[in-house]
C-alpha cells in the first residue's frame, strides 16, 4: 500500500502525545511507521520536552513525510496533550499511543480490517502484554464479554465491570476508533478517571469489537501513596490536578450523564441505574482500600 499524500486524508491517524521519553520514544514511532498498513499518518505532540526528545522526533519527521511534529511552548499536562495529538488527525480511523508502549506487526491493519467488516462497530480492541520499567511482564488473554453487544445498556454494564476487573484484562482507550466517534465525544476530560468516562461514552455509541490477539505492548508504573498520586495528577493536568479526583458518587453520577446524553429510554436508564450502583459499591471498596494502604504507608514511614 503507497502512503497517503499530503494532500490526501489517510487511513489511519496514530496519536502521540509525549514529554520527556527520549529512552522509548524511538521504538514506539519505530512499531508505528514499520507497520504492514503505511497508509497513515503519525501525529506527534510533544508538550515541552527538555530532555532531546523533540530533537529526535523532529528528525525522524524529515525524513517520513508520514510524522507530523507539533511542540507545545509549555506543558499542558498529559490530559490536554493527548486531545491536542487528535485535533489535526484525518484519518479514518484513529488510535493513540504513549510514547513508551509500541505495537505488534498487523496491529493496526487487523484493527482496520475488523471496522471495515463491521460498519455498525465503533471501534475495535486487542490483548495486550503489560511491561513494567523493571522488565517484568504480565498479560491475561480474556475470553469473556466484551463491549460488543448490539444493546446498549448491556455495553454500558459491561464498560463499567471492566473498570474493576484488573488492569490485564481490557485496555479500551487505546483502541482504534472511528474519527468521527471520537469528535462527538467529550475526548479526554480533565478528570482523573478520564479513560473511563471515554470509554464508557463511546460504548454507548456502538459496539467495541474485540480481536483475541496480543498486538499491543503497554508500559505501566502505578503510583503508591498520596504523594505519587499528586505527582501523577501534576503530570495529567499542570494547573487543575486538585480538581481532578472524584468522589465514587460523583464519578458514577457523570457515568450516568452520559447514558442520559445517549438518548436511552427510561427502561434503559433503569438498567443503567442497576448497574450504576454495583459499581459504585466497588469503587467504594477501591478507595477504601487506597485509603488503608495509605495509612499504613504513613504508619510505617513514621
Amino acid at each position: 500500500m503507497t502512503p497517503a499524500s499530503p494532500d490526501t486524508a489517510p487511513v489511519i491517524s496514530v496519536g502521540l502525545a509525549v514529554r520527556n521519553a527520549r529512552e522509548t520514544i524511538g521504538r514506539c514511532i519505530e512499531s508505528v511507521l514499520s507497520q504492514d498498513l503505511d497508509d497513515l499518518e503519525l501525529i506527534v505532540s510533544d508538550n515541552s520536552s527538555d530532555d532531546g526528545t523533540t530533537e529526535i522526533v523532529q528528525g525522524i519527521a524529515r525524513i517520513d513525510g508520514r510524522v507530523r511534529v507539533s511542540v507545545n511552548p509549555v506543558n499542558v499536562g498529559s490530559h490536554e496533550n493527548m486531545n491536542l495529538a487528535f485535533e489535526p488527525a484525518r484519518g479514518r480511523y484513529f488510535r493513540w499511543i504513549s510514547a513508551d508502549d509500541w505495537l505488534e506487526p498487523g496491529c493496526l491493519s487487523a484493527s482496520v480490517a475488523a471496522l471495515e467488516r463491521d460498519p455498525e462497530a465503533v471501534g475495535v480492541t486487542t490483548w495486550f502484554t503489560i511491561h513494567s520499567p523493571a522488565g517484568r511482564t504480565r498479560y491475561e488473554e480474556y475470553g469473556g464479554e466484551f463491549p460488543a453487544s448490539p444493546d446498549p445498556v448491556r455495553r454500558f454494564e459491561r464498560m463499567l465491570w471492566f473498570f474493576h476487573a484488573g488492569d490485564a484484562k481490557y485496555d479500551p482507550v487505546y483502541g482504534v476508533y472511528r474519527r468521527d466517534r471520537l469528535e462527538r465525544s467529550g475526548r479526554v476530560r480533565p478528570v482523573e478517571r478520564t479513560d473511563w468516562l471515554l470509554s464508557t461514552e463511546l460504548a454507548l455509541m456502538g459496539p467495541i469489537l474485540h480481536l483475541h490477539e496480543r498486538l499491543a505492548n503497554r508500559t505501566r508504573d502505578y503510583p503508591t501513596g498520596s504523594r505519587q498520586r499528586t505527582a501523577l495528577r501534576r503530570r495529567l493536568d499542570p494547573v487543575r490536578a486538585g480538581q481532578l479526583s472524584r468522589s465514587p458518587h460523583r464519578l458514577a453520577g457523570e457515568l450516568f450523564e452520559l447514558a442520559v446524553r445517549a438518548g436511552l429510554d427510561e427502561e434503559q436508564l433503569r438498567r443503567c441505574r442497576r448497574a450504576l450502583r454495583s459499581f459504585w459499591v466497588r469503587e467504594v471498596r477501591r478507595v477504601s482500600r487506597m485509603k488503608a494502604a495509605d495509612a499504613k504507608h504513613r504508619l510505617l514511614a513514621g
